[in-house]
């Protein structure tokens, strides 16, 4: 296909994207299935919020001054940006899966996984380069772990990824 041809096609799924949401259906093409599964980090924040109050609270009365109040304050601001804007995802696309980490979002094609792991609390993805790991995590990150391994398994099914099932005892 054509690189016009794609741009046309491309222009096109997105106005009609446009009429579709106005009209409430569900977007066609790449926008459907590129729909966030997303987590909440809680363990950032709360070092955050800890660290500001620890700040706000163990300083003596004289040195209790403007920019020490503004330093505590942005702290608990931070905490609550990472709490309740900066969440954690896993998109899955056709070709790649995408997730966000700390310094931003990271995309891997299917070439680069070695296998995914399929757990009830946890579903670690390993990267062929054999030091890599990443964890979609119940408890840590809080995701919603049904649509988590659901994800996983199909991207692994359609592109011959090999997939593990922990034991319960694991």
């Amino acid at each position: 296909m054509s690189r016009r041809w794609e741009r046309m096609v491309e222009r096109n799924t997105k106005r009609m994207n446009r009429l579709r949401a106005k009209s409430g259906r569900a977007p066609i093409g790449k926008n459907a299935e590129e729909e966030p599964i997303r987590g909440r980090s809680w363990v950032f924040p709360l070092v955050l919020a800890s660290v500001g109050l620890l700040f706000g609270l163990t300083v003596p009365p004289e040195m209790n001054t403007v920019l020490h109040k503004i330093t505590v304050a942005l702290y608990l601001l931070l905490a609550l940006y990472h709490f309740f804007l900066r969440r954690p995802f896993l998109k899955k696309t056709r070709a790649e899966l995408i997730w966000r980490t700390y310094a931003g979002e990271r995309a891997v094609k299917p070439g680069e996984i070695g296998r995914i792991d399929i757990g009830d609390r946890k579903s670690p993805v390993y990267l062929k380069d054999g030091r890599t790991k990443r964890a979609f995590s119940k408890i840590y990150h809080l995701y919603p772990m049904d649509r988590v391994n659901e994800a996983l398994s199909s991207f692994a099914a359609a592109h011959g990824i090999p997939v593990r099932r922990p034991e319960k005892g694991e």
